[in-house]
Protein backbone atom coordinates (compact mmCIF):
# COMPACT_ATOMS: atom_id res chain seq x y z
CA UNK A 1 0.00 0.00 0.00
CA UNK A 2 1.02 3.29 -0.53
CA UNK A 3 0.26 7.18 1.17
CA UNK A 4 0.15 9.90 -1.14
CA UNK A 5 -0.55 12.39 1.57
CA UNK A 6 -1.75 13.51 5.16
CA UNK A 7 -4.62 15.87 5.27
CA UNK A 8 -6.19 17.10 8.31
CA UNK A 9 -9.81 15.54 8.04
CA UNK A 10 -10.62 12.76 5.89
CA UNK A 11 -14.40 12.20 5.30
CA UNK A 12 -16.13 8.88 4.64
CA UNK A 13 -19.20 9.48 2.85
CA UNK A 14 -20.33 11.77 0.44
CA UNK A 15 -24.35 13.03 1.66
CA UNK A 16 -25.22 15.34 3.05
CA UNK A 17 -23.81 15.28 6.53
CA UNK A 18 -20.39 14.40 4.74
CA UNK A 19 -19.83 17.38 2.63
CA UNK A 20 -21.28 19.70 4.92
CA UNK A 21 -18.30 18.95 7.57
CA UNK A 22 -16.20 19.15 4.68
CA UNK A 23 -17.68 22.27 3.75
CA UNK A 24 -17.46 23.90 6.87
CA UNK A 25 -13.93 22.10 7.67
CA UNK A 26 -12.73 23.98 4.75
CA UNK A 27 -13.92 27.03 5.90
CA UNK A 28 -11.40 26.48 8.72
CA UNK A 29 -8.89 26.14 6.55
CA UNK A 30 -8.44 22.63 7.22
CA UNK A 31 -7.20 20.10 4.12
CA UNK A 32 -9.76 18.19 3.30
CA UNK A 33 -10.28 14.38 1.32
CA UNK A 34 -13.85 13.25 1.19
CA UNK A 35 -14.34 9.82 0.20
CA UNK A 36 -17.32 7.25 -0.95
CA UNK A 37 -17.87 3.89 -2.58
CA UNK A 38 -19.91 5.35 -5.09
CA UNK A 39 -20.79 8.82 -6.31
CA UNK A 40 -21.50 12.24 -4.71
CA UNK A 41 -24.89 12.41 -3.00
CA UNK A 42 -25.79 8.58 -4.26
CA UNK A 43 -27.35 7.47 -1.70
CA UNK A 44 -30.64 8.80 0.74
CA UNK A 45 -29.12 12.22 0.13
CA UNK A 46 -29.54 12.27 -3.73
CA UNK A 47 -33.02 11.60 -3.43
CA UNK A 48 -36.25 14.25 -4.46
CA UNK A 49 -38.67 15.12 -1.95
CA UNK A 50 -36.56 17.80 0.58
CA UNK A 51 -38.79 18.73 3.20
CA UNK A 52 -37.52 21.27 5.91
CA UNK A 53 -40.35 21.51 8.38
CA UNK A 54 -39.92 22.64 11.99
CA UNK A 55 -40.71 20.89 15.05
CA UNK A 56 -44.25 22.06 16.89
CA UNK A 57 -43.12 25.25 18.88
CA UNK A 58 -44.42 24.23 22.41
CA UNK A 59 -42.89 21.94 24.97
CA UNK A 60 -39.74 23.78 23.96
CA UNK A 61 -35.85 21.86 24.88
CA UNK A 62 -32.65 22.23 23.39
CA UNK A 63 -33.19 19.36 20.66
CA UNK A 64 -35.99 21.73 19.30
CA UNK A 65 -34.14 25.20 19.48
CA UNK A 66 -31.19 23.37 17.58
CA UNK A 67 -33.13 22.70 14.73
CA UNK A 68 -35.12 25.97 14.84
CA UNK A 69 -31.38 27.84 14.65
CA UNK A 70 -30.67 25.43 11.78
CA UNK A 71 -33.81 26.92 9.65
CA UNK A 72 -33.39 29.88 10.62
CA UNK A 73 -29.50 29.77 9.08
CA UNK A 74 -29.95 27.82 6.38
CA UNK A 75 -31.30 30.54 3.93
CA UNK A 76 -28.07 32.44 4.50
CA UNK A 77 -26.05 29.07 4.20
CA UNK A 78 -27.24 27.42 0.86
CA UNK A 79 -27.41 31.79 -0.66
CA UNK A 80 -23.69 31.42 0.16
CA UNK A 81 -22.60 27.92 -1.16
CA UNK A 82 -24.96 29.39 -4.01
CA UNK A 83 -22.96 31.94 -4.93
CA UNK A 84 -19.78 30.28 -3.98
CA UNK A 85 -21.04 27.56 -6.42
CA UNK A 86 -23.32 28.64 -9.27
CA UNK A 87 -25.15 26.03 -8.58
CA UNK A 88 -29.02 26.08 -7.39
CA UNK A 89 -29.88 23.97 -4.54
CA UNK A 90 -33.54 24.19 -4.86
CA UNK A 91 -33.75 25.95 -1.47
CA UNK A 92 -36.94 28.17 -0.84
CA UNK A 93 -38.79 28.80 2.63
CA UNK A 94 -42.24 28.26 1.18
CA UNK A 95 -44.45 27.46 4.30
CA UNK A 96 -45.94 24.35 5.05
CA UNK A 97 -50.22 23.69 5.31
CA UNK A 98 -51.24 20.11 7.33
CA UNK A 99 -54.94 18.81 6.58
CA UNK A 100 -56.63 18.71 10.73
CA UNK A 101 -59.02 15.80 11.06
CA UNK A 102 -59.65 15.93 14.30
CA UNK A 103 -60.92 18.41 16.65
CA UNK A 104 -58.89 17.66 19.06
CA UNK A 105 -55.90 18.05 17.00
CA UNK A 106 -57.83 21.61 15.75
CA UNK A 107 -57.66 22.78 19.63
CA UNK A 108 -53.94 21.78 20.06
CA UNK A 109 -52.88 23.40 17.01
CA UNK A 110 -55.28 26.71 18.22
CA UNK A 111 -53.19 26.59 21.73
CA UNK A 112 -49.45 26.71 19.86
CA UNK A 113 -49.88 29.69 18.34
CA UNK A 114 -48.91 31.50 21.69
CA UNK A 115 -46.05 28.77 21.69
CA UNK A 116 -45.03 29.74 18.31
CA UNK A 117 -44.90 33.86 19.38
CA UNK A 118 -42.93 33.08 21.68
CA UNK A 119 -40.33 30.32 20.27
CA UNK A 120 -40.44 30.92 16.69
CA UNK A 121 -39.81 35.00 17.21
CA UNK A 122 -41.04 35.96 13.28
CA UNK A 123 -42.34 33.03 11.77
CA UNK A 124 -45.94 31.89 12.49
CA UNK A 125 -48.17 29.08 13.30
CA UNK A 126 -51.68 29.58 12.39
CA UNK A 127 -54.96 27.84 11.83
CA UNK A 128 -56.74 28.33 8.28
CA UNK A 129 -60.37 27.37 7.39
CA UNK A 130 -59.02 26.35 3.74
CA UNK A 131 -57.03 26.19 1.05
CA UNK A 132 -56.69 25.77 -2.54
CA UNK A 133 -54.79 22.82 -2.90
CA UNK A 134 -56.44 20.48 -0.37
CA UNK A 135 -59.83 19.05 -0.75
CA UNK A 136 -62.60 20.06 1.97
CA UNK A 137 -62.66 16.50 2.79
CA UNK A 138 -59.17 15.97 3.69
CA UNK A 139 -59.78 18.89 6.40
CA UNK A 140 -62.82 18.85 8.21
CA UNK A 141 -61.32 20.84 10.40
CA UNK A 142 -59.39 23.46 8.99
CA UNK A 143 -55.38 23.71 8.30
CA UNK A 144 -52.30 24.15 10.53
CA UNK A 145 -49.94 27.06 8.25
CA UNK A 146 -47.08 28.22 9.14
CA UNK A 147 -44.76 30.19 6.86
CA UNK A 148 -41.72 28.65 8.27
CA UNK A 149 -40.69 25.33 6.87
CA UNK A 150 -38.61 24.97 4.25
CA UNK A 151 -37.65 23.43 0.91
CA UNK A 152 -34.76 21.92 -1.23
CA UNK A 153 -34.11 19.53 -4.17
CA UNK A 154 -31.37 16.76 -2.00
CA UNK A 155 -29.80 15.84 -5.33
CA UNK A 156 -29.22 19.41 -6.31
CA UNK A 157 -27.83 20.93 -3.24
CA UNK A 158 -25.68 17.87 -2.60
CA UNK A 159 -24.36 19.23 -6.16
CA UNK A 160 -24.46 22.69 -5.52
CA UNK A 161 -22.32 21.95 -1.96
CA UNK A 162 -19.98 19.56 -3.83
CA UNK A 163 -19.17 21.88 -6.07
CA UNK A 164 -18.37 24.75 -3.14
CA UNK A 165 -16.21 22.47 -1.14
CA UNK A 166 -13.92 21.67 -4.55
CA UNK A 167 -13.37 25.50 -4.56
CA UNK A 168 -12.33 25.61 -1.19
CA UNK A 169 -9.97 23.06 -2.34
CA UNK A 170 -11.68 20.18 -0.49
CA UNK A 171 -10.48 16.73 -2.66
CA UNK A 172 -12.88 14.05 -3.70
CA UNK A 173 -12.40 10.82 -4.38
CA UNK A 174 -15.47 8.98 -6.10
CA UNK A 175 -16.14 4.61 -6.49
CA UNK A 176 -13.52 4.55 -3.86
CA UNK A 177 -14.65 1.86 -1.17
CA UNK A 178 -12.71 2.39 2.42
CA UNK A 179 -12.61 -1.14 3.86
CA UNK A 180 -11.17 -0.68 7.46
CA UNK A 181 -9.72 2.27 9.24
CA UNK A 182 -7.96 2.80 12.57
CA UNK A 183 -7.53 5.96 14.29
CA UNK A 184 -5.69 8.37 11.51
CA UNK A 185 -5.93 6.24 8.74
CA UNK A 186 -8.40 4.58 6.39
CA UNK A 187 -7.46 1.72 4.19
CA UNK A 188 -8.90 -0.02 0.55
CA UNK A 189 -7.26 -2.17 -2.21
CA UNK A 190 -6.33 1.52 -3.80
CA UNK A 191 -3.70 1.87 -0.40
CA UNK A 192 -4.49 4.13 2.59
CA UNK A 193 -4.37 7.92 3.23
CA UNK A 194 -3.87 9.73 6.92
CA UNK A 195 -5.31 12.26 8.51
CA UNK A 196 -5.75 14.17 12.14
CA UNK A 197 -9.11 13.06 12.21
CA UNK A 198 -11.75 11.04 10.58
CA UNK A 199 -15.28 11.56 9.89
CA UNK A 200 -18.00 8.90 9.20
CA UNK A 201 -20.82 10.09 7.43
CA UNK A 202 -21.34 6.94 5.36
CA UNK A 203 -25.12 6.81 5.55
CA UNK A 204 -26.88 3.94 6.80
CA UNK A 205 -24.11 1.39 5.41
CA UNK A 206 -22.09 2.87 7.86
CA UNK A 207 -23.52 1.73 10.88
CA UNK A 208 -22.78 -2.01 9.86
CA UNK A 209 -19.34 -0.56 9.58
CA UNK A 210 -18.85 0.68 13.05
CA UNK A 211 -20.68 -1.85 14.65
CA UNK A 212 -17.26 -3.35 16.66
CA UNK A 213 -16.72 0.07 18.37
CA UNK A 214 -20.04 -0.61 19.71
CA UNK A 215 -21.59 -3.06 22.39
CA UNK A 216 -25.49 -2.61 20.45
CA UNK A 217 -27.11 -2.42 16.82
CA UNK A 218 -26.36 1.41 16.57
CA UNK A 219 -28.77 2.03 13.52
CA UNK A 220 -30.57 0.39 10.81
CA UNK A 221 -31.92 1.72 7.39
CA UNK A 222 -35.27 2.45 6.37
CA UNK A 223 -36.22 2.32 3.10
CA UNK A 224 -38.50 5.40 0.81
CA UNK A 225 -39.99 5.65 -1.94
CA UNK A 226 -41.15 9.20 -4.03
CA UNK A 227 -42.34 10.55 -6.99
CA UNK A 228 -41.61 13.37 -9.12
CA UNK A 229 -44.46 14.83 -10.94
CA UNK A 230 -44.84 17.42 -13.68
CA UNK A 231 -46.59 20.26 -12.42
CA UNK A 232 -45.75 23.59 -11.28
CA UNK A 233 -46.65 24.72 -7.79
CA UNK A 234 -43.38 26.24 -7.11
CA UNK A 235 -44.83 29.36 -5.48
CA UNK A 236 -47.25 27.15 -3.25
CA UNK A 237 -46.79 25.76 0.66
CA UNK A 238 -45.65 22.32 1.05
CA UNK A 239 -48.32 20.15 2.28
CA UNK A 240 -47.65 17.23 5.15
CA UNK A 241 -50.90 14.81 5.71
CA UNK A 242 -50.95 11.68 7.74
CA UNK A 243 -47.08 10.48 6.37
CA UNK A 244 -47.66 12.45 2.83
CA UNK A 245 -45.36 15.10 1.85
CA UNK A 246 -46.35 17.12 -1.49
CA UNK A 247 -43.90 19.70 -1.89
CA UNK A 248 -43.55 21.97 -5.13
CA UNK A 249 -39.81 22.82 -6.26
CA UNK A 250 -38.44 25.75 -7.75
CA UNK A 251 -37.74 24.13 -11.36
CA UNK A 252 -41.96 23.75 -11.57
CA UNK A 253 -41.98 20.09 -10.47
CA UNK A 254 -43.62 18.47 -7.47
CA UNK A 255 -42.11 15.56 -5.65
CA UNK A 256 -44.99 13.32 -3.82
CA UNK A 257 -43.19 11.13 -0.61
CA UNK A 258 -42.20 8.71 0.90
CA UNK A 259 -43.18 5.40 2.39
CA UNK A 260 -40.84 4.32 5.60
CA UNK A 261 -40.42 0.78 5.29
CA UNK A 262 -38.57 -0.87 8.23
CA UNK A 263 -38.55 -4.47 6.06
CA UNK A 264 -37.61 -4.47 2.49
CA UNK A 265 -35.25 -6.94 0.24
CA UNK A 266 -34.93 -4.34 -2.66
CA UNK A 267 -33.51 -0.79 -1.62
CA UNK A 268 -33.59 0.88 -4.90
CA UNK A 269 -36.61 -0.53 -6.63
CA UNK A 270 -40.02 1.54 -6.36
CA UNK A 271 -43.71 -0.83 -6.06
CA UNK A 272 -47.26 -0.54 -5.07
CA UNK A 273 -46.28 1.31 -2.16
CA UNK A 274 -45.36 4.49 -4.25
CA UNK A 275 -48.60 3.56 -6.36
CA UNK A 276 -50.69 3.64 -3.21
CA UNK A 277 -49.12 6.90 -2.06
CA UNK A 278 -49.27 8.60 -5.10
CA UNK A 279 -53.40 7.58 -4.89
CA UNK A 280 -53.32 9.18 -0.94
CA UNK A 281 -51.66 12.29 -2.26
CA UNK A 282 -54.13 12.60 -4.93
CA UNK A 283 -57.42 12.45 -2.58
CA UNK A 284 -55.75 15.31 -0.27
CA UNK A 285 -54.23 18.07 -3.11
CA UNK A 286 -56.76 17.45 -6.55
CA UNK A 287 -54.72 19.91 -8.87
CA UNK A 288 -52.34 16.90 -8.51
CA UNK A 289 -54.06 14.38 -10.58
CA UNK A 290 -53.47 13.32 -13.50
CA UNK A 291 -50.02 14.78 -13.79
CA UNK A 292 -47.18 13.30 -15.72
CA UNK A 293 -45.09 11.00 -13.71
CA UNK A 294 -41.46 12.43 -15.09
CA UNK A 295 -39.17 10.10 -11.94
CA UNK A 296 -39.88 7.39 -9.44
CA UNK A 297 -37.01 6.95 -6.50
CA UNK A 298 -36.24 4.71 -4.01
CA UNK A 299 -33.45 4.78 -1.25
CA UNK A 300 -32.46 3.99 1.98
CA UNK A 301 -32.05 6.26 4.74
CA UNK A 302 -30.18 6.25 7.74
CA UNK A 303 -31.84 5.78 10.94
CA UNK A 304 -30.07 5.70 14.30
CA UNK A 305 -31.40 3.28 17.03
CA UNK A 306 -32.56 6.30 19.27
CA UNK A 307 -34.17 7.96 15.75
CA UNK A 308 -32.22 11.08 16.29
CA UNK A 309 -28.66 12.08 14.58
CA UNK A 310 -25.83 10.17 15.92
CA UNK A 311 -22.64 12.70 16.58
CA UNK A 312 -19.62 13.13 18.06
CA UNK A 313 -16.13 11.21 18.84
CA UNK A 314 -16.51 7.44 18.41
CA UNK A 315 -15.85 5.25 22.05
CA UNK A 316 -12.13 4.16 22.18
CA UNK A 317 -10.58 6.79 19.85
CA UNK A 318 -9.24 9.90 19.84
CA UNK A 319 -10.17 11.53 16.33
CA UNK A 320 -12.61 9.52 14.98
CA UNK A 321 -16.28 11.34 14.62
CA UNK A 322 -19.71 10.24 13.67
CA UNK A 323 -21.94 12.38 11.34
CA UNK A 324 -25.32 9.76 10.83
CA UNK A 325 -28.53 9.04 11.06
CA UNK A 326 -30.15 12.12 9.32
CA UNK A 327 -32.82 10.05 8.60
CA UNK A 328 -36.30 12.50 8.27
CA UNK A 329 -34.72 15.62 9.31
CA UNK A 330 -30.86 15.16 7.78
CA UNK A 331 -31.36 18.69 5.62
CA UNK A 332 -33.02 20.62 7.60
CA UNK A 333 -29.77 20.62 10.17
CA UNK A 334 -27.04 19.57 8.50
CA UNK A 335 -25.25 22.48 8.11
CA UNK A 336 -25.48 23.26 11.46
CA UNK A 337 -24.17 19.35 12.17
CA UNK A 338 -21.31 20.80 9.97
CA UNK A 339 -20.28 23.15 12.20
CA UNK A 340 -21.04 21.11 15.70
CA UNK A 341 -18.33 18.44 13.90
CA UNK A 342 -15.98 21.56 13.13
CA UNK A 343 -16.22 22.59 16.79
CA UNK A 344 -15.37 18.94 18.02
CA UNK A 345 -11.87 18.35 16.17
CA UNK A 346 -11.02 21.69 16.78
CA UNK A 347 -11.62 21.40 20.87
CA UNK A 348 -14.23 24.46 20.47
CA UNK A 349 -17.33 24.41 22.49
CA UNK A 350 -20.65 23.67 20.57
CA UNK A 351 -24.41 23.54 21.59
CA UNK A 352 -24.81 19.67 19.87
CA UNK A 353 -28.32 18.55 22.11
CA UNK A 354 -27.88 15.89 24.14
CA UNK A 355 -30.33 14.13 22.61
CA UNK A 356 -27.57 13.56 19.49
CA UNK A 357 -25.17 12.47 20.99
CA UNK A 358 -23.36 9.35 21.05
CA UNK A 359 -23.79 8.90 24.58
CA UNK A 360 -27.27 9.10 24.47
CA UNK A 361 -27.82 6.21 21.62
CA UNK A 362 -26.04 4.03 24.24
CA UNK A 363 -27.78 5.02 27.32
Amino acid sequence: MTTTKSYDVIIIGAGIFGLSCAYECSKRNLSVLVVDAKKIGSGASGGILGAMAPYTPDQWHEKKEYQFQALCSAEKHWKDVEKLSSISSGYGRIGRICPIIHERVYKLALSRRKDAKKNWGKFKWDVIKKHELVSLDAAPYGLIYDNFSARIYPSKACHSLAQACSLNHVEFRENTKVTDFDSNTIYGEWGKETASSIIIASGYEGFDFIKSYFPITIGSGVKGQAALIDIDLRDMPQIYANGIYIVPHSDGTTTIGSTSERNWLEPYNTDFQLHELIKRAEDICPTIENAKLIKKWAGIRPKARRREPLIGKIPRSDSIYLAMGGFKIGFGIAHEIGISVADLIENKPNRLPKSYTIEHHLE
